[in-house]
């Protein structure tokens, strides 16, 4: 069998893209929204249906903070590697109908890749099996200095945010529909271990001033856990 150069197996692969979708939960509780989701999204049938339209990966997350009344928000981060499968999956009246019994009220996104945008990913230490997300979402002054800034924040921070529990830091923008202008709405994802260590390194100012000059007004920042119980994840 002939074997391909490696760069050109790369330049072959599907782009991959994240679609996060964020909302309010529909139950009374947190625990009538695992019973919800797992019954929408966490089935066979449903994970097949999905996997099928080329979702690769499916993790939820609830905030840290506890909701004040009611079952509080959702945060689901999707890794798919078609796009156009996003949009046929989510089309599908039944799909519909199960996003209303889990959701409230819910944004979903598709975000993607651009060159000069970071991507930092390493595996956790044994036993660490935490994990915790950080979001950093806002409209950047401009797509060339935002993978300038970006990138040389992630060379300065990498080695004290990685001790501290950092695991991956991945950024994106928003995917333009056909014909739109491509978006300077930009969303960083930060997956950590240690909820310690990623409040200390997210409240520390010399870490954070690495990224001054990147967003043309405040960023909205949060971060979430993973939540009690079972949630169908894949």
């Amino acid at each position: 069998m002939t074997m391909l150069p490696f760069r050109l197996m790369v330049d072959a692969l599907p782009a991959q893209v994240l679609f996060t979708v964020r909302g309010q939960l529909t139950a009374k509780d947190i625990e009538g929204g695992r019973t919800a989701h797992n019954m929408v999204a966490g089935s066979d049938q449903a994970v097949a249906a999905a996997r099928s339209f080329s979702d690769l990966s499916h993790a939820v997350y609830v905030p840290i903070d506890p909701p004040k009344s009611g079952a509080g928000e959702l945060l689901i981060i999707d890794y798919w590697n078609n796009p156009a499968g996003i949009g046929q999956f989510f089309s599908d009246p039944q799909v519909q109908q199960g996003g209303a019994m889990v959701y409230r009220d819910r944004e979903s996104v598709i975000w993607e890749s651009a060159p000069g945008l970071p991507h930092f990913n390493l595996p956790a230490p044994a036993g660490r099996t935490e994990r915790y997300v950080g979001l950093a979402r806002g409209m950047v002054k401009s797509r060339e200095s935002a993978g300038k800034i970006l990138s040389e924040a992630l060379r300065k921070g990498v080695n004290i945010s990685r001790a501290k529990g950092l695991m991956s830091r991945e950024w994106y923008f928003r995917m333009a529909a056909p014909g739109e202008k491509p978006s300077l709405e930009a969303i960083g994802v930060d997956v950590w271990f240690d909820a310690e260590g990623m409040q200390q390194v997210y409240a520390d100012p010399n870490e954070m001033n690495h990224l001054d000059g990147l967003f043309s007004a405040p960023p909205a920042l949060s971060v979430w856990q993973k939540p009690k119980g079972h949630w169908v994840e894949w």
